[in-house]
């Protein structure tokens, strides 16, 4: 098949602005294989997201900040969000860009902050020192967010994020959490403990950082009110090499569920622990290296049954499966929670400076604050609204359950956004 003018421009643009991404955004090691699949995804995403004649540049393009860790440990995680956060800038300029600035198109500029939070630091200062943005979105790891959240605040330049942890919403006034937060997840992940057990017996694992702090904290605030008896609450070092004394523990508990508070790696090597030494217990793996792909193709079949929670997934409604669809295609993988939530985060800027109709990151920061959305792509979250309240939380914000089915996350819990039906294990 032969292609059309406009295909013909849409590729040629498509690849161009990758290659800029690549060449002037900070980001190492794209090869002329990595542009072109990039720009093909691009073609894809104008034709499953209906694309438009192209019109030129004649307004001056909108900044914005895209800061995730493409080196380092959580490397894989940051990559997918890079690949979601391009696709969604192509999904907005596709669609005509900020028609109240002309047209503008949005432009990232994205940033490797390697896994590291001195370097989270100084970067995040960069760009907004040196790029002119409107708004910045990162961290993946609540960790890395927090310290870019505080340069934010102190710049006065508006920071949507979906990490999980409350502290982003105490004292700030530039940070936007249109998800659910850990303190939610903890109740969620209760609530699902129930559905196997009308009065389970938990043990809870957790890593000492800032995203398993805070969560655990709400799982041992709020089991009581649950009717859920926590028998084992016990931390870990992120990034441990033997999992077999903290499962000894949980196995000497009694319990039986255990709730793991960790990021992939540490996961994969409990999961693997758990089956090594017999242990016959429910596992709900929380959120983080949980809810990727990278998990399921790790531990294979010793996925399926268990369940998790997820602040966004790719099943929850139509807009989010078409989103998939193009992502899967492209990548080869799921859209996965963190990269399909910042589809969402992107058409929330992009509606944020439609109504401002100026890049200035104050006027966009109140046009944020004043964000109401039920509909589109800017909405694709469980629940389904978005509008943020005082301390920059969406007032709608839940998380949904998740269980690993045959090689897929579904959605199961609650009952409103179940895809699903649970799988009894």
């Amino acid at each position: 098949m032969k292609k059309t003018a406009i295909a013909r421009a849409t590729e040629s643009t498509a690849a161009a602005n990758v290659q800029h991404d690549a060449v002037h955004t900070g980001v190492k090691g794209f090869s002329r294989r990595d542009i072109l699949n990039k720009s093909a995804g691009g073609v894809i995403a104008a034709t499953a997201f209906g694309a438009v004649p192209l019109r030129g540049w004649a307004a001056e393009p909108v900044n914005i900040g895209a800061l995730y860790p493409v080196t380092g440990s959580m490397a894989q995680i940051g990559q997918g969000c890079v690949n979601a956060a391009k696709l969604a800038v192509q999904m907005v300029n596709d669609a005509g860009g900020i028609k109240s600035l002309g047209g503008a198109k949005l432009n990232l500029v994205i940033s490797d902050i390697q896994s590291d939070t001195t370097v989270t630091r100084t970067e995040t200062d960069r760009v907004i020192n040196g790029s002119k943005v409107s708004a910045i979105h990162g961290c993946y790891a609540s960790a890395l967010t927090l310290i870019a959240s505080e340069v934010a605040e102190r710049a006065k330049v508006p920071l949507i994020t979906g990490s999980s942890s409350d502290q982003l919403n105490v004292n700030r006034r530039y940070t936007f959490t249109p998800f659910a937060r850990a303190s939610q997840f903890a109740q969620a992940q209760l609530q699902m403990a129930r559905l196997v057990n009308e009065k389970p017996k938990v043990a809870v694992i957790f890593e000492n950082t800032a995203f398993g702090t805070s969560t655990s904290n709400g799982l041992r605030e709020k089991a009581p009110g649950e009717g859920v008896e926590i028998v084992l609450f016990e931390p870990y070092s992120a990034g441990f090499a033997d999992a077999s004394p903290l499962i000894n523990k949980v196995k000497a508990s009694g319990a039986d569920m255990l709730f793991s508070v960790s990021y992939l790696n540490d996961l994969i090597l409990i999961v693997r622990t758990i089956k090594q030494v017999g242990l016959k217990i429910g596992l709900n793996g929380g959120s983080g290296g949980f809810v990727i792909p990278d998990f399921y193709k790790t531990v294979g079949s010793l996925a399926d049954g268990l369940q998790g929670v997820a602040h966004w997934n790719h099943d929850s409604d139509e807009n989010a499966q078409k989103v998939n669809a193009v992502y899967q295609k492209t990548y080869g993988e799921f859209l996965f929670e963190y990269a399909g939530g910042l589809v969402a985060q992107t058409f929330m800027l992009a509606d944020a400076l439609e109504r401002a109709a100026s890049t200035d990151p104050q006027k966009v920061r109140n046009a944020l604050a004043g964000l109401d959305v039920s509909s589109g792509y800017a909405a694709m979250c469980p629940g389904g609204k978005v509008k943020f309240g005082p301390d920059g939380k969406n007032i709608y914000g839940h998380p949904v359950g998740v269980q690993w089915q045959n090689g897929d996350l579904a959605s199961v819990f609650p009952k409103e956004d179940a895809r699903a039906p649970l799988m009894k294990t």
